[in-house]
């Protein structure tokens, strides 16, 4: 080939490339339009940190689902601001979890961090009582213990809860990654999950890839999105645990396999032992509240007998490595069951309402780790059908 010929094809590659990156661009801008356009609420009320992949930033004001909010220069939800150290007799309270612990769909004054504020004011002998709503920062079991460790111990609380649902968690947990683990196993940082945030700030659905241009481009959740739903149409050899239909957000249920969701279940207890002994370190007492689905008040197979066995081994867990639980399942069926939800994980304010007052009477009550009888694992609900175990 002459050198002539050379320039002319070297010249028709950079040309072609010039010409596919700036396609793909405009197809990442449209791609970008058309999701904000079709979106009835904005999307950019997370940001990075060094060590998470997304939490809530700090001064936002906004709205999700219809609900309006804002937040304080820790990213709470409509909590004024606070010194990171506790007065003298004040009595915080640190509540983190995931967006039933945000409170999703419920004004802030009717979440049961603020139903159980307004109680222990009331009852409690300490002058000034504040039950701090954290949830959102971390998104799971993992984020809150890397949170925890980087920043919500140094808010001095007198108190530490943990809300979690393992229909949602485990699965959040099954596609996280503990980057530079200390001598005890635990990360100092976590990355992938399904929550990345896009080139321009707003909060993305995805699977985690691990290549930062494609996981926070539009153009790349969309890809992978659509590629994970075709082989889960047309089938995939791997086979697919009956449990996946709980933890699935649909695109995603052919990467659930069994060795991944025992991956979960490692990374959410590993996280909430985490929490447990940070806690205990620091002489605060600790909580963990674990919620039910509405699938446990329902009669269907096999939503019903699935969550039933994840809501009795996460119990179960706990009890075993004693950590100080609560188990919400009874107080919720006794007051209404199914009707104390709108969606298959979040409550009503009814239901929140439920949730509010038993925390504050155990809040009421002191330590838990003192009380042998959180230990106790629930029995199971009664249903006309047979419950299905977990795989």
């Amino acid at each position: 080939m002459s050198r002539q010929k050379l320039k002319l094809y070297l010249l028709s590659l950079v040309l072609f490339g010039i010409l596919g990156l700036l396609a793909l661009g405009l197809t990442e801008l449209i791609l970008r339009y058309q999701a904000i356009s079709e979106g009835s609420e904005r999307r950019d009320h997370v940001e990075r940190t060094d060590y998470l992949p997304v939490r809530f930033r700090p001064h936002y004001e906004g709205q999700f689902w219809g609900i309006p909010f804002t937040t304080n220069r820790y990213g709470f939800r409509d909590e004024p601001d606070f010194p990171p150290q506790r007065p003298p007799g004040e009595f915080r309270v640190l509540s983190l979890g995931d967006s039933i612990g945000f409170g999703l769909g419920v004004p802030a004054d009717q979440h049961y961090t603020q139903v159980a504020e307004r109680i222990l004011a009331a009852d409690s002998p300490s002058p000034t009582v504040r039950v701090v709503n954290a949830g959102g920062q971390g998104y799971s079991p993992s984020g809150y213990f890397v949170y925890l460790n980087h920043e919500g111990i140094r808010l001095d609380p007198s108190f530490l809860v943990v809300e979690i649902e393992l229909c949602n968690d485990i699965s959040d947990e099954a596609f996280l990654e503990w980057i530079d683990e200390d001598r005890d196993g635990r990360p100092e940082r976590i990355e992938g999950g399904r929550y990345q945030l896009s080139w321009d700030g707003n909060l993305l659905g995805t699977y985690s890839t691990g290549w930062s241009l494609l996981d926070r481009s539009y153009l790349g959740t969309i890809a992978v999105r659509r590629a994970l739903s075709l082989v889960a149409r047309f089938g995939d050899p791997r086979p697919v645990p009956e449990s996946a239909v709980l933890y699935s957000l649909g695109f995603d249920r052919i990467l659930l396999t069994t060795e991944r969701i025992e991956r979960g279940w490692e990374n959410a207890l590993g996280a909430i032992e985490g929490m447990y002994e940070l806690a205990r370190s620091n002489n605060i007492p600790f909580l963990l509240m674990v919620m039910p689905s509405r699938y446990l008040y329902e009669d269907t197979v096999p939503y019903t007998g699935l969550a039933e066995s994840l809501y009795q081994r996460g119990i179960a867990l706990a009890g075993e490595r004693k950590i100080p639980f609560v188990g919400m399942r009874e107080k919720i069926a006794a007051a209404g069951g199914a009707d104390l939800f709108f969606d298959f994980a979040h409550l009503t304010e009814k239901g929140n309402q439920v949730v509010g007052e038993e925390l504050a009477q155990l809040l009421l009550n002191g330590d838990p780790s003192q009380r042998s009888a959180a230990w106790q694992a629930e029995p199971p609900l009664t249903h006309k059908k047979t419950i299905i175990g977990l795989e």
